[in-house]
């Protein structure tokens, strides 16, 4: 699929398509990006959901190792000298953020392992004194997805249909997933933009079973 240019008045908003989710990659690979790689990934994250009208994007990779305290700096140093992120207190962690414009912020989170990420969320809201009696869905959904606010729509999965991304756990509830079986590195706005159009003549179901 050739890349094409489509004039801003003709491009098509999608109701119901907020928060996109792309699952690709592991820690690993995401570190031996160069800056310049991740300028162009990022860039291609936002061409992909132009015309979605998607206000948030998250990024995630699929599965493997978590980065290590050093390789995490070196991470973060590159993604901070593309110049489009900063790294943004969100309450219980610290995340990544492109806010793009006033409507449409990529969140960029190298959290491999799900299970952990949630356990350290709600420790986090343990030790800032978070009363237990309060906790409830909608307030897990805000802390495990800052700073976006809605839970994810359309989750993108690079990698086989066999296999669910290691990074998720809570945002699979209510989504709906579009496989792709590429390679990280071979990432396209084009991949993003089929997942959309695939979303879009769905029925969703909202975690329920079609009657």
């Amino acid at each position: 699929m050739g890349d094409y240019c489509v004039p801003q008045s003709a491009l098509p908003t999608f109701p119901g398509l907020d928060h996109v989710v792309v699952a690709g990659g592991t820690p690993a690979q995401w570190a031996e990006m160069s800056t310049s790689d991740w300028t162009q990934r990022l860039d291609a994250l936002a061409a992909g959901v132009k015309s979605s009208g998607a206000h948030w994007v998250t990024l995630l990779p699929h599965h493997g190792q978590e980065l290590s305290t050093e390789e995490a700096v070196k991470f973060s140093e590159k993604l901070l000298s593309t110049s489009k992120v900063v790294l943004e207190d969100v309450g219980h962690c610290e995340r990544f953020v492109w806010h793009r414009t006033a409507k449409q912020s990529i969140i960029v989170d190298p959290s491999s392992d799900g299970h952990r990420r949630f356990a350290s969320v709600v420790e986090s809201m343990r030790k800032q004194g978070v009363d237990p009696q309060s906790v409830d869905e909608d307030l897990l959904t805000e802390a495990l997805l800052a700073p976006a606010n809605q839970d994810a729509d359309l989750v993108l999965v690079l990698g086989p249909p066999d296999r669910m991304p290691e990074s998720m756990v809570w945002e699979l509830a209510y989504c709906e997933i579009v496989f792709i079986d590429l390679d990280w590195s071979a990432f396209t706005a084009n991949h993003l933009e089929l997942a959309i159009d695939d979303f879009n003549r769905r029925h969703r179901r909202f975690g329920g079973l079609d009657s």
